[in-house]
């Protein structure tokens, strides 16, 4: 685009940057965007370029001139790339460019000062909480797009739209950025090429991506760690951040002025806060709980700091909800366990339970009866019966000998009566007499009180 003679000289520079991992190493710039913007806040110019589409090769060198044009004594803006414009600093080294000290300032950061009560800090919150355009989002937006946004906003915080007084750090950097100018070319000879690396693998989060990070980040995050946990939550989502590329967490630390020590921290914080929101919402079954295992890995946190929650999470004591002839029980609503805690006790126990859909009825069944009142099974009270009197002599003297064996004798469980009309007592005096009961005088089990296995399919 060519400049605009109504605005000023360039002062800052809006860029975005693709890259294609997250270890400097072996990372490579894929795509960048530049947007320069007068110290009043107008834009000047904007320039792009992709340097590996599909099919063709635009190498850095080639294009390493022009971004010495756009980019030396510019104070450098950015949304959250302090990796993107390392991996840019790391690609030009490669090809023999010393470069000095670059001046950065990142929106989220500002944010802060001017937009401090916003929850969330993406790009896209940014830009409606400043009424800034902003030309499409995840997956549709380009480096080009978010470096206009990143402008827009720049524009606003120089020209105090917000009302409030200026950050220092946003007039200051300028200066900075002025005191070091990049090299008129290369000063060394480049290094040996590099291979391109492979397409990023599959995201981590599928099950747990979208909004959910965003509300993570703002639970735990403060100014010193929102852009590192963006960071962190952008590359676990697009594939960048794996268990295999996870040591490159450590190179970023010190791009965000963050300890290892702190840099834990935040890490644990922002993953025990996924854990919560996924309690909360009950998104905790299986497939959501082996990614949240898969997350604890990539990141380094244990694999503990699933279940443990969970654990905690599951209630000691319910009301028993059905009777037990199985019928439900009357209830007012407030001593009812809810499904969500019953599928905390069904994980918290080892039950696949799969999620979104109505719980099973043996883990109900099991539920209940975990929670139900504890019953003596070892003591199993019996009625004695008496023998008619004309038997207690004939018998007294086997009863002394069975006794000890066979224990005192049972009378049979008798159940209640059916209920009769006239025409049945009529019926039944024309019936032929029945004959002994075959059953008589045998002690009779009582199969409702009978040990069952356990309901359920519980994990191995």
């Amino acid at each position: 685009m060519a400049r605009d003679e109504r605005v000023g000289k360039p002062a800052y520079a809006a860029v975005s940057t693709r890259i294609t991992g997250i270890q400097l190493a072996g990372a490579r710039l894929r795509e960048i965007a530049v947007v320069r913007v007068d110290e009043r806040g107008g834009v000047v110019d904007e320039w792009s370029a992709v340097l590996h589409p599909d099919g063709a090769w635009i190498a850095l060198a080639d294009v390493a001139a022009t971004l010495r044009e756009r980019l030396s004594q510019m104070a450098i803006v950015t949304h959250n790339g302090r990796l993107g414009i390392e991996v840019l600093r790391n690609e030009l080294s490669h090809l023999g460019w010393e470069l000095p000290t670059l001046a950065q300032l990142t929106i989220i950061d500002a944010s802060y000062h001017y937009l401090p009560g916003l929850v969330h800090r993406r790009l896209s919150d940014c830009c409606t909480a400043a009424g800034v355009p902003y030309e499409g989002g995840l997956p549709n937006s380009s480096p080009l797009s978010e470096a206009r946004a990143v402008a827009g906003l720049l524009a606003r915080f120089v020209q105090s739209a917000t009302g409030l007084p200026d950050l220092p750090e946003l007039l200051q950097v300028t200066l900075r950025a002025w005191v070091y100018p990049w090299p008129e070319g290369p000063t060394r000879a480049a290094d040996a090429p590099r291979p391109w690396p492979g397409r990023r693998g599959p995201g981590v989060l599928t099950t747990l991506g979208g909004q959910p990070l965003a509300d993570a980040i703002a639970a735990v995050a403060d100014v010193r760690t929102n852009g590192y946990l963006s960071l962190l939550a952008e590359t676990l989502q697009d594939g960048r951040l794996t268990a295999e590329t996870a040591a490159g967490l450590a190179e970023a630390e010190p791009l965000y002025r963050l300890t290892p020590e702190a840099a834990a921290a935040a890490r644990k914080a922002f993953f025990d806060a996924l854990v919560r929101q996924a309690i909360e919402a009950d998104r905790y079954h299986l497939e959501a709980r082996q990614e949240l295992w898969r997350v604890a890995d990539t990141i380094g946190c244990a694999r503990d700091s699933v279940i443990e929650p969970i654990v905690e999470a599951t209630p000691v004591d319910f009301p028993k909800l059905v009777d037990d002839s199985g019928s439900k029980k009357p209830t007012d609503g407030r001593g009812r366990a809810t499904p969500a805690q019953m599928r905390a006790w069904a994980i918290a126990n080892g039950f696949d339970v799969e999620g979104y859909i109505r719980l099973p009825w043996s883990i109900v069944r099991a539920f209940e009866e975990a929670h139900a009142a504890p019953v003596d099974r070892t003591m199993r009270q019996t009625v004695r019966e008496e023998p008619a009197a004309n038997e207690r002599t004939s018998r007294q003297d086997s009863r002394q000998d069975s006794r000890s064996a066979l224990g005192p004798e049972l009378r049979p469980i008798l159940m209640p009566a059916p209920r009769t009309d006239a025409r049945a007592d009529s019926r039944a005096d024309s019936r032929p007499p029945l004959g002994p009961d075959p059953d008589e005088g045998v002690p009779q089990l009582d199969f409702d009180r009978l040990e069952t296995p356990p309901i359920g399919n519980p994990l191995v």
